[in-house]
C-alpha cells in the first residue's frame, strides 16, 4: 500500500495497542501481542521488533538505525524522509480525520499515531509505555537519551495539551483510548492494565 487513502476505514472497530517508549514498557510481557494489531513508535522495535505498523518522524532515527527500519511492514512517517509512506504535516496543534490532506504532530510521536489510529477506524486503542514522564534517569524504556533529559519542563507539558484537547471529542466520535501506564502523568484517557487490555 502506497496511499494513505487506502487505510481511511481498513480496520472498522478493532483493537490497536501502540507501543510509545516510555519507561514503563519494560515491565510488559510483549510476547501475547505476536496475535494482535500493534503500532510501534520510534525505537520499540527494540522491545517488539515486528509490530504490524510502525511510526517515525524523527529524522535523526533513519540515521540511527537505517536497517532496522526498512525491515518494518509499513512505515508511517513525515515528508522529507528517506523512506517510508509520508505524510504532509500540517504543524503542531489540531487533529486531522483526513490524512490525504495531511497530519499534526502533537509534539510526540504517539499523537501522529492516534490520528492514524483513528483515520483507520480503530475502536479501541490500547497505549502502552505512554508515561510522560521521567524514571530517575530513565527517558525510555531502553535508557537514557540526552535530548529528551528536559522533556518533563518542556515538551511533556505540551504533548499533554495536545492529547488533553483531543480526548473528550475522540470520545464522542466513539473510539475507546485507554492508557495502561499506571503511574502515567496522561491521565485523560481512562487507566486500564495490560493484563485487563489482553482480554479484549
Amino acid at each position: 500500500m502506497k496511499n494513505i487513502e487506502e487505510f481511511n476505514g481498513r480496520h472498522k472497530e478493532k483493537n490497536l495497542f501502540i507501543l510509545a517508549s516510555g519507561p514503563s514498557l519494560n515491565d510488559l510481557d510483549l510476547e501475547p501481542l505476536r496475535r494482535r494489531l500493534t503500532m510501534g513508535l520510534n525505537r520499540s522495535f527494540m522491545a517488539y521488533p515486528e509490530p504490524y505498523y510502525h511510526c517515525v518522524f524523527d529524522y535523526r532515527l533513519f540515521d540511527l538505525y537505517p536497517e532496522e527500519l526498512s525491515k518494518c511492514r509499513i512505515l508511517f512517517t513525515l515528508e522529507g524522509r528517506p523512506f517510508g509512506l509520508p505524510l504532509n504535516l500540517l504543524g503542531s496543534k489540531g487533529f486531522s480525520y483526513d490524512l490525504n490532506e495531511g497530519i499534526y504532530s502533537g509534539f510526540t510521536i504517539s499523537y501522529f499515531a492516534l490520528q492514524l489510529a483513528a483515520y483507520m477506524g480503530f475502536q479501541r486503542i490500547f497505549f502502552l509505555g505512554l508515561d510522560l514522564k521521567l524514571l530517575g534517569n530513565k527517558t525510555h524504556f531502553f535508557g537514557h537519551d540526552y535530548h529528551s533529559k528536559d522533556h518533563e519542563d518542556t515538551e511533556f507539558p505540551k504533548m499533554l495539551e495536545a492529547f488533553n484537547s483531543m480526548a473528550p471529542v475522540l470520545k464522542s466520535k466513539g473510539h475507546q483510548i485507554y492508557n495502561c501506564s499506571k503511574d502515567s502523568e496522561l491521565k485523560c484517557f481512562p487507566y486500564m492494565s495490560y493484563e485487563d487490555a489482553l482480554k479484549f
